[in-house]
């Protein structure tokens, strides 16, 4: 393809100042933050019509917590995925004088090669300033658990230039802790915010095992950590004499421990986990 139309298909590709694009990133039957939010409304325990009325906060918490976070979350943890972004980087520049090749200005901003700061400017920075609006209009706490969200994301950058860094507890916060401290905070009002804060740590504890058991160098301890949490809920639902949904949990986790007795991925029972999160919050919601 030639320079002129390619120049041409770039210019086609968006009609907007800020360009918004959603996509399925990889599948989405895997823990994440939309069904953690999902999971978290269940076991606030609201009845239909309780629901009903609170269509438009849940849909504002599902905007910040999963799209709006994640991005910010994706953006800075693996720069790197956005590769077209970078390539616009380097061939639009400003033309001024402080920013000529070769500069430090220029190379600091990314205008000579790639950047954070250049890409922080280019995509973090709007997602930041929308994550911000939609939690300002949401609730007050929910300000600042996006300014966490970005703190952690930073974390997960500098993963990049050190690896002591635990990639794995910042993803398994972001998936899973923030989203349902979120709904928890929000919907104040609801009794049992203590059993559901105990659940929600349960499970990031299983996302950080998850997480870390990819990683040969930690997967006995991961393995442990998934071990830890599924009986934490077991007792957890014995504890609150809801021995009923025990067994659609235990069901539900059955399949790890198949995967790693044949020795297969556990890629492969992620939408598992999906249904005993989601069942666990329809647990906790009886007991309200």
């Amino acid at each position: 393809m030639s320079d002129t139309n390619k120049g041409q298909s770039a210019a086609a590709a968006s009609i907007s100042i800020i360009d918004v694009r959603m996509w399925f990133d990889e599948s989405p039957w895997r823990v994440a933050a939309g069904w953690t939010v999902l999971a978290a409304v269940l076991a606030s325990g609201f009845s239909l019509d309780a629901l009903a009325t609170q269509t438009t906060t849940i849909v504002l918490i599902f905007l910040l917590a999963d799209p709006l976070w994640g991005s910010i979350w994706g953006l800075m943890s693996t720069p790197n995925s956005l590769p077209f972004v970078q390539q616009s980087l380097r061939h639009r520049r400003v033309w001024l004088p402080y920013l000529r090749s070769g500069s430090p200005a220029a190379r600091l901003l990314g205008m000579d090669g790639p950047s954070i700061l250049a890409l922080v400017y280019r995509v973090a920075l709007p997602a930041i300033l929308l994550a911000l609006i939609v939690a300002w209009q949401l609730h007050e706490t929910a300000l600042w658990l996006t300014l966490v969200v970005v703190a952690i994301s930073t974390a997960g950058w500098l993963h990049q230039q050190a690896d002591s860094i635990p990639i794995s507890v910042l993803h398994a916060l972001v998936a899973v802790a923030l989203p349902w401290f979120l709904v928890v905070l929000v919907f104040a009002e609801t009794s049992n915010q203590g059993v559901q804060l105990l659940l929600a740590g349960l499970w990031t504890l299983h996302e950080w095992g998850a997480q870390a058991q990819q990683d040969e160098k930690h997967k006995a301890v991961g393995l442990a950590g998934l071990a830890a949490s599924q009986i934490g809920m077991a007792v957890l639902l014995i504890v609150l004499q809801l021995p009923l949904w025990l067994i659609f949990l235990a069901l539900f986790f059955l399949p790890t421990w198949l995967a790693l007795y044949q020795k297969q991925p556990l890629d492969r029972v992620r939408f598992w986990w999906i249904a005993a999160m989601v069942t666990s919050g329809l647990a906790l919601g009886q007991i309200v």
